[in-house]
Parts: C-alpha cells; structure tokens; sequence
C-alpha cells in the first residue's frame, strides 16, 4: 500500500496509457485528402466552403460516379496488330462490383454509316482511332501504349480496391501503371500509416541508444522516452473519440513528440544528477523546462490561428501533448528518480567554451550566411500538389512520367455546360465548335466529347453505353473531359480563364471541377500561412522570454538564433531545391520554438554562472538533444514520400544551426548583455 501511495502519479499513466492503446486501436482512422488544407473545411459535417471542392462532389454526383483513376499498359507488339489482352481486361474491369465506368480505345464509339460502331476491329484496334482527337488519349502512336480511365461508383472506398485492381491488370500486362487521385491517396495512406506507427518505432530506438550513451542510465532513458509515448496515446485517443481523422500533418505528431518531449526528461535528468538533493534539482530545473515546453509549443500554436484544419490540428495535438509530458515529468518523474544513484553521471560530449575569439569568428561565418540566405529568399520555389510528395523513384512518380510523356497530359478538368431548357440537336454545332476551339489553346492536350452524334441521338445511346453516359448528366447538363498538358496543369488559373472565354459567347452556365483547381487553392494559402505563423510564433516566443528574463537585451540575445536559425532554413530550401509547401511552411516555426530551448538554458544557467560553468551544466544536455532530434528526423529521409524527407531535412539543419550558436556564440552575447 505505501508502495503504491508512492507512485502513485506513474501508476495513473500506466492506466491512462492502457485504456488511450485501446481507443486508439478500436477508432484510429487517417484522413488523406486534399481538403484537410482548405479554408472552412469540416471533417465531421463533410462541409466546405471552398467553391472548387463544392464544383468536384457536384460533378461526380450529377454525372454518376464518384473517383476515377487511369490505368496505362504497354506491351511489346502493337495494339494495333492484337488487342485481345487489352479487350479481356476491359471487360474484367467493366464486371467488377465497385466500378461505374471503363473507358478506353475498346469502346471508344465512331459513326459506321448510320449505327454506332468502335474502333476495336476483330482483335486489334484501328488505326483510324489516331484520327480521332479523343483516340489519341487512349492509345499512343506506335500503338504499344494503351491508357484506360476508371471511374469508381459513388460510396465507394477506391483506396481500398487499388491493390486488387493492380493484381488484376498485372495477369494480363507486366508492365502497367496506375496513376490519379485514388492511386496517390491510395499509397499516401499506406505510407501515413508507416509515420504514425512504424518510423516512430526506427525513432525511439535510434534516441534511445543516443540517450543511454549520455546519460549512463537505463532508467533515465525508458523515462525520457516513454513519456513522449505515453502523450501520443493520450491525445491520439482524445482526438479519436471526437470523432475526427489524423490527416497528412497530424499523422507526424508522434514523431515531433518523441523527438521533441524526450528531450524534457533529458534536461531534467541531467539537472537533477548535478544534485545531491534531488528536490533543489528538481525546483532548480523546473523553470527552464517549462518555459522550454511554452515556446516550443508557441511555434505550433501559432498554427491555431490559421485557417486551415490540418495546420490547427498540428499545433492542438503537439502543444497538448508537450504540455502533459512535462505534467508527468514533474509528477511521475520526481517519484521515480527521488533517491536514485546511478552507477554513473551523463557524459559531457567534451562540451566547453572555446572563448572570445572562437565565438566572434564563428558569429561573423552566421552573419555572413545570414546575409546570403536573406538573399535567397526570393528564390525559394511556392506551392506543390500530391505528386510532389512522392520521392522520384516511387511508383507514382514513374507512372506520372509515363502519361505526361506518352500522352502528354495530366488528370482531366471536367467542363460542365448547363442550359435552363434541354440541349437540342440544334445545340450539337455550338457543341462542336466547342470542343474543336478547346483543342486549340496551348494548355489543353485533347478534349473528350463526343460531338459525332447529335444531342438527341447522344441521349438515347447513351442509356445503353458506358462511355457515352460519363458525357451525360441530364437533359440540361453535359460534361466535356479536358485532357490537360503538364503545363496546363501549373497554368491552371489562365487554362480556366481561356476555357471560360470560349463557353462564355454562348451564354449557356457552365463550371469547370478538377482536383488540380483544389490544390491551386491549397498552393495559394501556404505563403499566406507561413507569413502568419511566423509572425505569431515569433510574437508570442518573444514576450514568453522577456517574462522570463525581465530584461529586454537578454531577450533580443536568446531570440537570436531564432533568426539565423529561420533565414538559414529558407536557403537550405533554395540550396536543395525544396519548394515552399504545405509541410515545408511547417518547419520555421516549429525551429523557432526548438532552437529558443537552448537558448533558455543558456541563458538560466549563465545568470547564476560564467560561460565555461554554464556550458559544462547545460551544454551536454543540449549537445545530447540536437543530435536525438537530428538521428530522430533522419529516419524520415528513408521514406516514400518527399514530403516527409523533406521536413526531415530542413528540421535536421536548422536544429544544427541552432545547437552550433547557441553553444558557440550564445554564451559571448549573454556576457555582453547581462553587462549592460
């Protein structure tokens, strides 16, 4: 009984963690869309206020179907010699439960006199089909590339059916690539899942041995890195039981509170080793922890602010979850090392002052670098959509080279043309003249109508016919596929505008729907959201330590690095090509927050001593951080995606930068100020 009234804080998280596994097992979900990174969307009402996301679910639902991907296959003779392969596999897509739709050089319709016919001649495909324009997205010149387009039926989870369908495809063509929306959530999810799960795992063991090297204790170290542990659970099975989905950001909470949380219990364990009383290390170390904890998580707060739901989420969860590894620190910590003698105290790592002349050499190499990536700025590439966070070599990488070379297109934009009254034949001319003008504008590779059959005629077929239906919503509404060129699709604003200036002289409504305007929208938000999360972080970082320190020269000396630290992180975007993105315009804010830890240890330790005692205290510490936050990020360099490699290597640099400075030129700067 007095065993259990003395522990009694990690008996409760031992609790606390059971039942968090448990929820988190039971209602864990992952959300992989696009919209998470919209304006005014809502996971839980599935409402948005974004006009381009309301204009895609309307198309799907107004035109059957709902997602769709395309699926290229090549083999070595020509189409146009045997299609056999390519029209059984047709019609195995065609059978299969989940799917509305198949559209492909197999039942591409022509006019044979005066019935509907395809360009599909006994066994092979026609060569007449390269006349058509619509033919030339479905089959390639020399015949060896043929592309299918799938549309999924409505209600239908496609990322589900993706692996099934490739084992499908790959018993009748080896060589075959998927590529679209569907196939990018698809490997997105499999690969979210590996971040939430698999690479903290690589993470805590790589900290782990780290940690122990340093600390020479076996207890220490399972603290250090338990509690991070024990925070994740906890605030995952919070935002479970409220009902809402990890999505491509929040699905790095586990590993920004490994990383980042561990490093608490490693302050606080090199504090309270220094000590024979444990309890005056403990007050001793308390102040500068949690005002470590309250900047670090003024970068991710600032994240609150803007709106957008993946970013708020971010800053929710990795502020909540900091702010409870400290609560157990404290609570959970001082029962367990209270009385406790290791065998041996942590290692130094050699950490010393090197003295004034090191120290303004080194801050004359910052300021000359600062200069330089001030200068980069400009430079710095913005915006990105779901390919791009695929590494090159992945699967999803080779397909997108294969159409954009082959086919010379990205994913279609849909043009819907809406009339008050039915479409008459009487229309099919406008309806032509059209389609032949959209062809004709630099940014379009092909255009799919089919503008052979008049309207009438279109409408009856089409009740029999698959691949005219996806043309055909009702008798007000018709649908034209634009095939874009890869520059359409980075010229997506001036593509709509000369799309609407054609359809704009007949007077008939119309939209254009596209997962491309989606990610336009994503892309023009990020710069705003950098900007904002910059100035808000920096904002509340600063007042947090001019509270702290009372003294505005000390203040300005700990926000320092913060600087460098920030400027250098955009020319390491410049120097290694990596854009401004959703992930990317994460990384400032969150290294202000990181980087300001060393510095508030710096600088509580050098108002009580001079710099060579300050460095032999707190040095080691911050050493043993910054090299667990950079072997922690590293593990992300092996991923699938450029968006998390990305990240890691932005956050492994900047840490470096700021663990450099603050232990070589900090401690000559807070010499200076505190002297004024």
């Amino acid at each position: 009984m007095k065993s259990v009234k003395k522990y009694k804080f990690t008996i409760l998280y031992s609790i606390l963690t059971f039942v968090a596994v448990i929820l988190v097992l039971t209602l864990g979900d992952i959300e992989t869309g696009p919209q998470v990174f919209l304006p005014g969307y809502d996971n839980k009402t599935g409402e948005v206020t974004n006009e381009n996301v309301k204009n895609l679910l309307r198309t799907a639902r107004e035109f059957g179907g709902s997602s769709s991907i395309v699926i290229v296959v090549r083999k070595e003779a020509s189409f146009f010699e045997n299609a056999g392969d390519l029209k059984l596999l047709h019609e195995k897509l065609e059978k299969l439960p989940y799917v509305s739709s198949v559209l492909s050089a197999v039942n591409l319709p022509k006019v044979v006199g005066v019935r509907l016919g395809t360009y599909l001649d006994g066994e092979k495909i026609s060569p007449e089909i390269l006349e058509d324009e619509s033919g030339k997205s479905f089959v390639t010149e020399d015949g060896r590339y043929a592309l299918l387009n799938v549309t999924f039926k409505p209600d239908v989870e496609a990322r589900k059916k993706i692996d099934e369908m490739k084992k499908l495809v790959s018993t009748h063509f080896r060589e075959n690539y998927f590529f679209g929306e569907v196939v990018i959530d698809s490997e997105l999810f499999r690969e979210l899942v590996n971040q939430t799960y698999f690479y903290p795992f690589i993470m805590f063991v790589l900290v782990f041995l780290l940690f122990y090297y340093q600390l020479g204790s076996l207890r220490a170290t399972v603290f250090s890195l338990f509690v991070p542990v024990l925070s994740t659970l906890v605030v995952f099975a919070g935002l479970f039981l409220t009902g809402v989905p990890l999505n491509s950001l929040t699905a790095m909470t586990p590993s920004f509170l490994l990383i980042i949380g561990s490093a608490y219990g490693l302050h606080f364990y090199n504090a309270i080793s220094r000590y024979e009383d444990k309890r005056e290390g403990v007050r001793q170390v308390f102040k500068p922890i949690l005002f470590s904890m309250l900047t670090t998580v003024a970068g991710f707060l600032s994240f609150v602010f803007i709106d957008i739901k993946a970013f708020r989420e971010l800053g929710i969860l990795v502020s909540c979850g900091l702010a409870l590894v400290v609560l157990a620190i404290f609570t959970s910590g001082v029962e367990l090392f209270e009385g406790y003698q290791p065998k041996r105290g942590p290692r130094s790592f050699g950490i010393k002052y090197y003295g004034k002349k090191a120290s303004l050499a080194a801050l004359f190499i910052f300021l000359a670098f600062g200069l330089l990536s001030a200068l980069t700025l400009k430079n710095v590439e913005i915006g990105s959509d779901m390919v791009e966070f695929f590494s090159r070599d992945s699967e999803v990488r080779r397909a997108h080279e294969v159409i954009t070379k082959k086919f010379n297109l990205r994913e279609p934009v849909y043009l819907v043309l809406e009339k008050d009254t039915p479409f008459l034949g009487t229309d099919s001319k406008t309806l032509k003249e059209i389609k032949e003008e959209l062809e004709t504008l630099p940014y379009v590779s092909s255009v799919v109508f089919p503008v052979n059959f008049p309207v009438p005629l279109l409408y009856n077929l089409a009740r029999n016919n698959e691949f005219l239906r996806t043309f055909i919503g009702d008798r007000n509404k018709i649908r034209f596929i634009v095939n874009l060129t890869p520059q359409g699709y980075d010229e997506i604003e001036r593509t709509v505008e000369e799309i609407g200036r054609v359809v704009g002289r007949t007077g008939w409504k119309y939209y254009v729907a596209g997962a491309v305007l989606v990610w336009n929208d994503v892309n023009k938000g990020v710069l705003r959201s950098q900007i904002q999360s910059l100035v808000l972080a920096a904002a509340m970082i600063f007042g947090m330590v001019l509270i702290v320190f009372r003294n505005l020269l000390v203040t300005v000396s700990v926000m320092t690095p913060l600087l460098f630290t920030t400027l250098f992180n955009f020319m390491f975007m410049w120097l290694f090509k990596i854009k401004l993105d959703i992930s990317t315009s994460i990384t400032s804010s969150i290294l202000m927050g990181l980087v300001v830890d060393y510095s508030i240890h710096i600088a509580h330790e050098g108002t009580r001593n001079d710099p060579l005692d300050t460095l032999k205290n707190v040095g080691p510490a911050i050493m043993a951080n910054a090299l667990g936050l950079i072997a922690g990020f590293s593990v992300l360099l092996f991923s699938k995606l450029s968006l998390f490699k990305n990240v890691a290597t932005l956050m492994m640099l900047g840490i470096a930068v700021g663990a450099i400075f603050t232990l070589i030129v900090q401690p000559l700067i807070l010499k200076r100020t505190s002297r004024c």
